[in-house]
Order: C-alpha cells, then structure tokens, then sequence
C-alpha cells in the first residue's frame, strides 16, 4: 500500500475539529479492532485522524475505506521503530491526504523490519513450547489472529493470559528470557526511506520513557535533531506533564518543526481516542493536504 494515491483536493477543516494522529489497532500492537476503532471516532465527531500501526502500510487501504465510510479523513501514516546510538526511537512517518507515499522506499523498509519480528517472534514461541509452557487457550487468546502468533505482544499476551506471569511486564520478562528482541531499523535509514516516499517525519513521544521507550528530553532531543532530519515532535501526549509539553513547543518553536498530537490509543483496555483540536497541529495538517480554518 506504499504507492501514491491519485491526488484530491485540499481538505478544510475547523481549528475545534477534533483530530488524532496517533493510534494502533490490532494489526499491530493495539486491542483495537479496525472496524470497532472508527465506530469509536464517530460517535466521538472526529474529523481527521492517524491509524500508525507499527513497522506496516499493508492496511492503508481498508483504514482510509473505514474513514470514508464514516466521513473521517484518514491521514496515511505509520510508526517506525527505529535505533539511533543504541537508544529506541520511534518515529511517525505520514502521507499526504489524496496522495500516499509515493514510493516503496519506506513500505519497502517496514516490510524488512516486520518480516524480521514475525521470525523472531514465531522462534520465541517455539522456545516457550520447548520449556514446556502450554497455551489451551491459544484460539480464543489470539482469535483476531486466527489463532497464530504474528506480533511480539502475543507470546507476553499467552503467558499473562494463561497465568504463568502476574503481570504484563512480567510477561515480556518471560519471553524476554525467551529470546525476544526488538527488531529496529537505523533512524537514519528510516528518516531518509520516509523522505524518499513523501512523507514527514515526528519524533513519537519523546517525554514518554517507559518499558523498552528511550526518555528523550529536551537536551538529548538536541543531540538527535542535530543528526537526524525529523521534521517535528509529538508536542501534545496524554501521559506528558504541562512543564514537558511546554518544553517540547518551545524546541518545536526555536527549530521550526512541525507539531503533532496524539493519544497513542491501542484500545478500551488501555487509552480512548484523544479529541486533540485541529488548530494546535495547523501547520503539520498543511503539509498533509488538510487545510485548518
């Protein structure tokens, strides 16, 4: 779904129209069904949202059909998972409105990073099955993957569920010592596959810093802008204080990068949709054919 679309005209919008840039469902690491996702944002009057599924554009094409059919505009992005000196960064990566990327560059990329964590996940399993850990549950636990594991997050889902570990982070512990690894591509190499396709570039929660997440304050922030060309950040997130998202507008003021928002949404269990209004992110929505009045 990496191709460019046919191009359409600009999208106007209000500054109060509600957006989200930033949202998995289960064709990555989200709980979100991609049908039950979109009847969540239009019963809450979206109008233009960001389905960034982790390391895949594979789905682009039924995201932006379910926004259609409820009269939402779908922003084509997805989140990277990238390494810059040994840290984690993830970078959001979007397409023009009407245009798409419009090159294979980065599908190219991401097919290359999720082909490599299917393998390592699908060997993890095996190594679970090996120590002697059952999963009778296994359909019911990954029926929205048919039963099969495809993603990291369901061998932990497998161990918590069936009870061998209390606690979600005690499941990646589990499989950890399994021989799970996070697959990553060079940021430099995912920036410019980005660029090379179209599509702009923002830092993805760089207040965050949880679990495997890089905290990437405003100073290290520096280190990293001065390297590598990302054109913005994601300024507003729902777990940032006020002081951080004063902080990261303010470095988003003095380099004139580009401001996004998003609630990172994976589904009911974890966090809603977040109505973030259009006018904080006019000139990010500019660049992406979305006009904001």
């Amino acid at each position: 779904m990496g191709q460019a679309e046919p191009a359409t005209q600009m999208t106007t919008i209000r500054g109060t129209d509600a957006i989200d840039l930033h949202m998995h469902t289960t064709y990555s690491d989200g709980h979100w069904q991609p049908t039950a996702l979109f009847a969540q944002l239009a019963r809450e009057g979206f109008r233009v949202v960001a389905v960034t599924d982790h390391d895949q554009v594979r789905h682009l094409a039924g995201t932006q059909a379910l926004g259609i059919s409820h009269g939402i505009v779908v922003v084509p992005g997805t989140e990277m998972t990238t390494v810059w000196h040994g840290m984690n960064a993830h970078v959001l990566c979007y397409a023009p409105v009407g245009v798409g990327f419009t090159s294979e560059a980065l599908a190219d990329l991401a097919r290359s990073t999720e082909d490599a964590q299917l393998a390592n996940t699908r060997a993890v399993h095996e190594e679970l099955l090996r120590r002697g850990y059952t999963f009778p549950r296994q359909d019911d636990i990954l029926r929205a993957q048919g039963g099969q594991v495809a993603r990291p997050i369901d061998n932990a889902r497998l161990i918590h569920e069936s009870g061998y570990a209390p606690t979600p982070a005690d499941a990646l512990a589990v499989i950890t010592d399994a021989g799970y690894i996070s697959i990553k591509a060079p940021i430099a190499e995912a920036v410019a596959a980005a660029h090379a396709s179209g599509a702009v570039t923002i830092m993805a929660h760089p207040g965050r810093g949880e679990g495997e997440i890089q905290r990437y304050d405003p100073p290290l922030l520096r280190e990293l802008l001065a390297d590598i060309p990302l054109d913005g950040l994601e300024v507003y997130y729902p777990t940032y204080t006020p002081k951080q998202i004063a902080a990261y507008a303010a470095l988003a003021a003095e380099r004139d990068l580009l401001v996004s928002a998003g609630s990172d949404s994976h589904g009911p269990r974890q966090r809603y949709p977040i109505r973030y209004p259009a006018e904080r992110c006019a000139a990010l929505l500019k660049r992406l054919r979305v006009r904001v009045e």
